[in-house]
Order: C-alpha cells, then sequence, then structure tokens
C-alpha cells in the first residue's frame, strides 16, 4: 500500500501579534490537512514547491545522517492541499506549514520511523521548523508548524510548544469573513508602524499581550474536576472580556499599520455573537479569512450561524473542526478525479481506474457484480419481494468541492446524465471547482394538536403555555435518544405555530448529526405528544417528522471562465449571456422552473440512490422549497459577474445521512460511500448539490447553444440500438447507424440491424 502521511491546518486562539514579542499564544489543529504521498503511477507528479524542496532536503540529510537511508535521493512526494481551499480562495489555516510538516512525516514513515513515536516526534518538529523558516525567509513564530506537527491544542511561547487540554463544556467555530488575508503584508505593514511609531506599538502590543495571558488563564483546564455550571460561566465570562480587549488592541494595531485588519464583515460577525451573549475574535493575522466564535451550548453557535447566513449571507463552517489529530498516516490517497478518457474503457479498466484514483482494492470493487445484491438480503429489506431491479451504477469524473477531488457515484437509467454532469464539472474545475457549505444538521418532528372536546379552543394561548415551557420540554426530547446526545446532537429549539383557529403545530428541532433522521424525529414527536397534551389540554393527532428540511441545506456555488465554455460555434460570451437568458427564464416562469428543476433532479437522484439514502424525501423536499414563498421557483440560478465570468449558485435541502438505513445494509450503497470518501451527511449532501448544480449548468449550456435534442443524441442510440436487440460491437455500430439516419426510433432500429446482420462478413 502506498505510504500517505497528513498534517492539520492551525487556527489561532488568541495571541497571534502577541506572539511575535514573546508573549503566550494558544494555537489549535484543525482538520484541514496537507497530504503527502508517492507520485502516482501516470508518471505525472508535481514540481516541489519551494516549501516541499527545504523540508525534503532537511530531512532526507537527517535520514542519511542516521543511517536510516542510502545517500541517494528517493525523490519529494506529492502534496494535496485542496482542503484548504474554498472554490478557487485560499483559507488562511497555515497550508506551508501543514505541507512542510507532512512532507517530513511522509519521509520519515517511507523509512520505517514513526512520526508520532514519542522518540521521533521531537525530531520531527525539529526539522519542519527549520525547513520551514528556510523556506519562508525566517520570521514567523513557528507556532503554525508545532501545530501542523504535534497537533491539538497548544501554548506557544518563545519557540516552545506545550500541549493543553481545553476548557470542558466550551464549543468552538469559525466563521468565514469571506476575504483571504495576506499574512505577510500585514506583519510587513505593523513592524513599518513599530519603526515610526514605537511607543503605539509598545501600547498596542501591550493590550494585546494582556488579553492573551488573560484568554489562556481563562480557557486552559488543569485536568482535575471539570467545573461546575456557575464555575462555566465565570471561566466563559473572562473569556468575554479577554476576547473584548484583543479586538481593541487590534484595533490600535490597525490604526497604527495604516491597513484593514477588522473588516466590515469582521465587525458584523463579531457583534452579532456578542448580541447573543457569545465571544468572538478574529483568527490569525486578520484582515479577513476565520473568525472564531466561542459558546457553552453547542446550539448557540448553530443559532448565530443561521442568523449570518440568513441576514448578512455569512457562513459558519461547520466542517472545521478543532485540536486535531497531527501527524498521521492515512489509509487511502486523495482522490484523483480527473481521468482522461474514462469513457472510452472497458468496465474493468474503469474499476482499475477507480481503485487508482481512491486507493480502494479491486477485491472491494467486486461489490458492483451482477448479484452482489441477492433475492434473501432484498427478502429482509422491504416484504413480498419476487426479486431485485438492477440500474447501472457509473462514475462521474471532475468534481472539486472545496478543494477536494470527488469521484461520484451516480446510480440512473437516463442517457446522459453522467457524461453531461462530467463535463459540466471539469468546466466548473476550470474556475476552481465547486465552493460549499451545510446549514447545521436540523430536521422537524413535528406534532399536530386541535382542541379536545372539553377544552378552550384558544389556540394562541395553548400556542403561548408550549413556548413558555420550551426549555422544559427540550430536556424531555433528548431523553428520547440520550446517544444522540453523546455524539453532539440532540434537540435544539421549540416552535409553536398556529395554522388555524382549531389546529396548532408544534416543532422539535433536532440536530440528527450523520443521520437522516426519521426513525428519532419520530420518536421525539412521540416523546412530547403526551406532555403537550398536559400542557394546552388539547388533543395530540400526527406525531411525525416533516420531510421539508429547509433548516438543512447544502448551498454550494460556482465561478466559469467564458472560454471554459465555448464551443459547438459559441463564443464563451455568447453561451454565459445563453444560461443567463435561461436561468432568467426559469425564475419569471414556473413552466420552465419545473423543467430546469427536473435537471437539477437528474443529477441529485442519482447520487442519492446510489448512495442508498431516500430519493422520494429528497425530492419531495427539493419541490417544497422550491415553492416555499408561494410560487414554484428555480433551485439554481446563473448570473455573470463584472469580469464576464459565469456564476452560479443554489441551496438544496439536503437530509441525507451516512448512518444507517440502506446505507448500512446495501453492499453497493456502502461500496459507493466508501468511493466518495464523505466524512459525514452534510458533505454527502454538498456532492449531491454539487451534481445538481453541474446537471443544470450542462442543460442549459446545451440549450443555449445547439439545442437539448443533439446533445441527448448519441447516448439516447445507444439505448435504442439495446432495446432492438443489438448485442458487443454492433450496439456502438447500430447507435453511430441511427445518428446517421437522424431519426432514433425502435423500429428504424430494428431494420438497420436486420440490414446488419444480413451483410457478409469479412475476416480483416
Amino acid at each position: 500500500m502506498s505510504i500517505s502521511v497528513s498534517a492539520p491546518g492551525k487556527a489561532f486562539l488568541i495571541g497571534e501579534y502577541a506572539v511575535l514579542e514573546g508573549a503566550p499564544s494558544l494555537v489549535t489543529a484543525v482538520d484541514v490537512r496537507a497530504v503527502a504521498h508517492a507520485p502516482r503511477e501516470d508518471g505525472r507528479g508535481q514540481q516541489p514547491t519551494s516549501v516541499v524542496a527545504c523540508a525534503h532536503a532537511r530531512v532526507v540529510e537527517y535520514l542519511q545522517q542516521a543511517g536510516v537511508a542510502a545517500a541517494g535521493d528517493d525523490g519529494h512526494p506529492d502534496v494535496d492541499t485542496g482542503r484548504f481551499y474554498l472554490g478557487a480562495r485560499k483559507l488562511g489555516l497555515g497550508s506551508s506549514a501543514a505541507v512542510t510538516a507532512a512532507v517530513v512525516g511522509y519521509h520519515l514513515a517511507a523509512h520505517g520511523l514513526d512520526p508520532r513515536d514519542p522518540e521521533v516526534l521531537p525530531d520531527a518538529l525539529e526539522l519542519a521548523m527549520a525547513a520551514h523558516a528556510e523556506a519562508q525567509g525566517g520570521g514567523g513564530s513557528g507556532a503554525d508548524v508545532a501545530a501542523a506537527v504535534l497537533g491539538g491544542t497548544l501554548r506557544f511561547e518563545q519557540g516552545k510548544a506545550v500541549p493543553v487540554h481545553p476548557l470542558p463544556g466550551l464549543h468552538l467555530a469559525f466563521v468565514d469573513a469571506g476575504y483571504p488575508a495576506i499574512t505577510s503584508e500585514l506583519v510587513r505593514r505593523v513592524r513599518q508602524g513599530q519603526a515610526a511609531h514605537p511607543a503605539r506599538y509598545s501600547a498596542a502590543m501591550d493590550v494585546l499581550a494582556d488579553a492573551s495571558r488573560s484568554f489562556i488563564d481563562a480557557y486552559l483546564f488543569d485536568g482535575d474536576d471539570p467545573p461546575d455550571d456557575d464555575g462555566l460561566r465565570e471561566r466563559f465570562e473572562r473569556l468575554r472580556k479577554a476576547t473584548a480587549t484583543h479586538n481593541h488592541g487590534l484595533r490600535l494595531l490597525q490604526e497604527l499599520a495604516g491597513a484593514t485588519f477588522i473588516t466590515a464583515e469582521i465587525a458584523t460577525i463579531v457583534e452579532q455573537a456578542e448580541a447573543m451573549g457569545l465571544c468572538a475574535k478574529p483568527s490569525g493575522a486578520s484582515g479577513g479569512d476565520l473568525v472564531l466564535i466561542m459558546a457553552t451550548d453547542r446550539s448557540a453557535l448553530d443559532r448565530l450561524g443561521e442568523r449570518l447566513r440568513r441576514v448578512h449571507g455569512l457562513v459558519l463552517r461547520t466542517d472545521l473542526s478543532a485540536h486535531a489529530e497531527g501527524l498521521r498516516a492515512e489509509q487511502r490517497l486523495p482522490t484523483n478525479s480527473r481521468l482522461a478518457g474514462f469513457f472510452k474503457l472497458s468496465v474493468e479498466n474503469r474499476r482499475r481506474a477507480v481503485a487508482e484514483a481512491t486507493g480502494l482494492s479491486m477485491d472491494r470493487l467486486r461489490e458492483l457484480d451482477a448479484g452482489s445484491f441477492g433475492v434473501q438480503r432484498a427478502n429482509h429489506m422491504i416484504e413480498n419481494v419476487v426479486g431485485t431491479l438492477e440500474l447501472p451504477l457509473a462514475i462521474a469524473t471532475n468534481f472539486r468541492i472545496n478543494g477536494r477531488d470527488f469521484l461520484v457515484p451516480m446510480c440512473v437509467e437516463e442517457a446522459s446524465v453522467v457524461a453531461a454532469a462530467s463535463n459540466a464539472a471539469k468546466m466548473i474545475r476550470a474556475g476552481g471547482g465547486f465552493a460549499a457549505h451545510s446549514d447545521p444538521p436540523w430536521m422537524i418532528a413535528q406534532v399536530q394538536l386541535t382542541p379536545a372536546l372539553d377544552a378552550p379552543a384558544d389556540a394562541e394561548a395553548a400556542a403561548h403555555a408550549i413556548r413558555e415551557a420550551a426549555e422544559r420540554l427540550l430536556v424531555l426530547a433528548d431523553e428520547a435518544h440520550p446517544r444522540l446526545l453523546i455524539r453532539g446532537g440532540g434537540a435544539r429549539e421549540l416552535e409553536a405555530r398556529v395554522v388555524d383557529p382549531a389546529m396548532l403545530v408544534v416543532h422539535v428541532l433536532v440536530d440528527c448529526q450523520d443521520a437522516m433522521g426519521a426513525n428519532l424525529l419520530n420518536t421525539v414527536a412521540e416523546t412530547v405528544a403526551p406532555e403537550l397534551e398536559a400542557l394546552t389540554g388539547w388533543q395530540a393527532g400526527l406525531r411525525i417528522l416533516s420531510n421539508l428540511s429547509d433548516r438543512r441545506c447544502a448551498h454550494v456555488s460556482a465561478r466559469i471562465p467564458p472560454e471554459a465554455l465555448a464551443g459547438r460555434g459559441y463564443t464563451g460570451p455568447q453561451v454565459v449571456d445563453g444560461i443567463v437568458s435561461a436561468s432568467r427564464f426559469a425564475e419569471l416562469d414556473p413552466y420552465r422552473a419545473t423543467t430546469h428543476n427536473k435537471g437539477i433532479m437528474n443529477g441529485v437522484d442519482a447520487v442519492v440512490l446510489a448512495t442508498g439514502n431516500d430519493w422520494r424525501a429528497m425530492e419531495a423536499s427539493a419541490h417544497a422549497y422550491a415553492a416555499r414563498d408561494g410560487r414554484y421557483e428555480p433551485l439554481a440560478i446563473w448570473r455573470k459577474d463584472e469580469a464576464g465570468w459565469l456564476e452560479g449558485r443554489m441551496s438544496l435541502p439536503a437530509a441525507v445521512g451516512v448512518v444507517g438505513g440502506a446505507t448500512r445494509t446495501h453492499p453497493v450503497a456502502r461500496l459507493a460511500l466508501e468511493i466518495l470518501g464523505c466524512q459525514s451527511g452534510a458533505e454527502l449532501g454538498q456532492v449531491m448539490a454539487a451534481a445538481g448544480l453541474a446537471s443544470n449548468l450542462a442543460a442549459l449550456r446545451a440549450l443555449a447553444t445547439e439545442g437539448i435534442s443533439r446533445g441527448h443524441m448519441s447516448l439516447h442510440a445507444r439505448s435504442v440500438a439495446l432495446g432492438a436487440g443489438a448485442t458487443g460491437p454492433e450496439v456502438e455500430a447500430l447507435a453511430r447507424a441511427l445518428v446517421e439516419h437522424g431519426e432514433i426510433k425502435a423500429e428504424r432500429a430494428m431494420l438497420l440491424l436486420q440490414q446488419m446482420r444480413a451483410r457478409p462478413r469479412t475476416d480483416s
């Protein structure tokens, strides 16, 4: 098996600038990883960057001096840093430090040394520190390298890193402020300000250093008994004061440097967090990128994220987790979704290409053989089984989402869906790929209430009584699924809706984590219903989940350069204008919007079905969401930006999971999830949304140029040829003949097949 070693990114919790003057800082490893691995067998290795070259040279010299490696040079690894990107924008999470650490770890592992071994780890840290400083031309504290090598959360002071324990009960999250920050430029401006105004610089640094010490004192846990509720509140209040002091010091530094450290977006995030009783500060050099949010209640972070997204268009990054592992070996290589000529390969060779691209074994892909899902297994899934129905399972290529490549399994019977999605994903890749994020996985359990015979029919009074008891009802809801609480989920909010003078509906919003959640939501509804009856005197009717998962959406966007869209006799700008016009058509006309959305669901449903999720629920939710404002509208819209590029975006309810249901019981669904390598239900929803947006782009491009029929023609012809009885080489030959005749119909296909078979065969 190929060696693959990864290292995490980093985020400063406090002390970003104070650490440069010897004050303590806190830095945490973030589970966005650089992965170093051997160049792939296709021979298209990367050219080493200065960071890779420096790390490579340092560790090879170390291995040779230790007598572990021969005097030769066995070559540098390739390094995948895709997860440090959101579309084409790089996030300020310390990618160069992670690359340095991953390269060092790779070479150590390749020569039989475990980089996590306590005897090896100090050498790995020293090598990475020296290599990174050399590549960066000196400067920097080294905290980012320490986080990449050691992982966890570190107190870093005067070049030394000490692992620490975070305060139990404290939750962290990061909000994307929307701009790339150039750390070196901001530090340069600070140094210029220091030279021009040393007294002001010292005053600002004193404020930042005081904030850092106060923050660290409140944040660290000594390993004894965790604080009780009062103790946690007291610690959190100290954190709030320390972050406010830090933000004040950052503004002083901003004035000194004459640079924008706290953008309007950062100011909005901080203000909104403080208004909700949370604390917030920029993480890192500032000027954009990420803002750290802290709370003692996980659901408060989710509520803040929802408010920021809906009102301000700012995104809480639910995929960024702190306290990540440091250097570690990976079980599989980063997926490579650029498989040139994939459609030309035989089925067996396509499997080999997938195995090579994902690191899966060919034996795992045997699950795709006919009959792997047998009648006996099917008989245990549903009732009255008499057989099984097989559908084609294909792989869509070229998908890159948030800097990571995905090979996307699609199960669909309609010709051209997979090819169109793959082609559109290639165009989107030219603009940096898809950028995606997800809402928290909140789903709705509904309880219907109607007046009992002896109860007053005052819906507003009943709703008021329920809202007053919300906290107690949420505790009761959590008792329905204690294991969900252990995984970090649970009941989050309660809503009482008067839908009619004689009908009240209660919503319990539940964080379902990585499950779709239908069964647990139904249980929650059943659990709270008796207490609702007791509170109101009304009678509980239906107790069931809602499949309108509008609080659990995947949001995906893409930018495509015009030249990537050109072809078929049309220039790139012409295609952009045509797609924008087609989008406006769907926005203005529900008849067109319905077909527009059907094309989106071509891609979405194919992935939902391949992964064993509930495609009926996805369809119902998507179309209800499209009509949420009282008029049926398109899910995806397209515009031309100021640079003339095509921009598309879509929000899609995505109540899907990677655990439970057919994802666990169907062997092909399990394998499809392995091929994808999705780490969560949220990430799977993003893949589905990307497949939908790609399918939409492909359809609109065809409509805006040569029309949809010609694009479907050749692929549809193959299906007709099969239906006419063609086998083996006859299929492609008959499909070509049908296209040439311009009549792709069953009768024509059977006639042409008879003529083909009647011709005398000649030996070649």
